[in-house]
């Protein structure tokens, strides 16, 4: 293989199968240098520290009680989050919302194309490793038009990993979820020195982006994960709006942050801490009234 050529085994990026990948949430915890591990403000998810609030349990609720048809308030636990790549505690959440919404719209793509989504990995080659990243993406949408990708989307990885010393190194690449024949790949090696593997269907979507966005690289000002061809925003139309979720599901109004005391009339039992037993033992009120 042309790759194995260029790069010893260690070296390469590891594509495990998503059935494999889904026993391990994602790299974000390996290696021995991820905390110092930067170039040009590129980094991987989950190396700043958290917010205050960040991984700290409140509850969403609905007061109209009257409007409801079992006569109580209605509570919605749910954990804070501040839902950035760089935070410690909300990466994950980060990587979930993330390749939730990218699998929505691939899926929504294969079903009306009719087409399968493919993992494709395309390796820049050693003497584009310093050009500035506009450049490089540049060269890697007139790779996958070349080799026939006609719609998808693109994850960059500026670093790959050791597992031989558990250490990242910098090695600009490309994870590509995307549609097409594929094809010319060696044609376009001799004529470029970029690399295109095409690794096929995966098991499954969601776990193949998920799983890629766990060591994807993160910076400022940057996307971190772009849509290209007939999957991108202008071409493929798609209501990315999950309003339901922040209802109350028995009378519709819109759900809000709830605080709540204590009555000392009654004796709450602290072992016994449903949802249902804080609603009828707990006196709650809107937490921000006035924001």
């Amino acid at each position: 293989m042309l790759s194995q050529l260029l790069y010893p085994r260690h070296e390469l990026d590891y594509s495990y199968p998503a059935s494999k990948r889904s026993k391990k949430k994602s790299l974000i915890q390996e290696g021995r240098n991820q905390a110092t591990l930067e170039y040009d403000g590129w980094h991987l998810p989950g190396q700043e520290p958290k917010k205050p609030d960040c991984g700290l349990w409140s509850y969403m609720g609905c007061l109209n009680k009257e409007r409801h048809l079992n006569g109580e308030i209605f509570l919605k636990p749910f954990q804070k989050s501040c839902f950035r790549a760089d935070c410690e505690k909300c990466c994950f959440k980060w990587l979930g919302r993330s390749a939730s919404k990218a699998t929505k719209r691939i899926e929504l793509y294969e079903k009306q194309s009719k087409k399968t989504a493919k993992h494709i990995i395309i390796s820049v080659p050693e003497w584009d490793w310093y050009k500035p990243k506009k450049e490089i993406a540049k060269n890697v949408y007139k790779v996958l038009k070349k080799v026939h990708a006609v719609a998808g989307l693109v994850v960059f990885h500026p670093f790959r990993y050791n597992r031989l010393d558990q250490k990242w190194f910098y090695s600009p690449h490309y994870h590509c979820i995307g549609f097409g024949w594929i094809e010319n790949t060696k044609e376009l090696f001799f004529e470029s020195g970029y690399i295109v593997k095409n690794l096929g269907k995966r098991d499954s979507v969601f776990g193949t982006i998920y799983y890629q966005l766990g060591h994807a690289g993160i910076k400022k000002h940057n996307h971190t994960l772009v849509y290209f061809g007939e999957c991108s925003y202008s071409k493929l139309k798609i209501d990315e709006n999950d309003e339901e979720s922040k209802k109350c599901p028995y009378c519709k109004e819109f759900l809000i942050e709830l605080d709540y005391v204590v009555s000392p009339e009654l004796k709450p039992d602290p072992i016994i801490m449903t949802v249902e037993y804080l609603a009828s033992f707990y006196q709650w009120f809107p937490k921000n009234p006035y924001q």
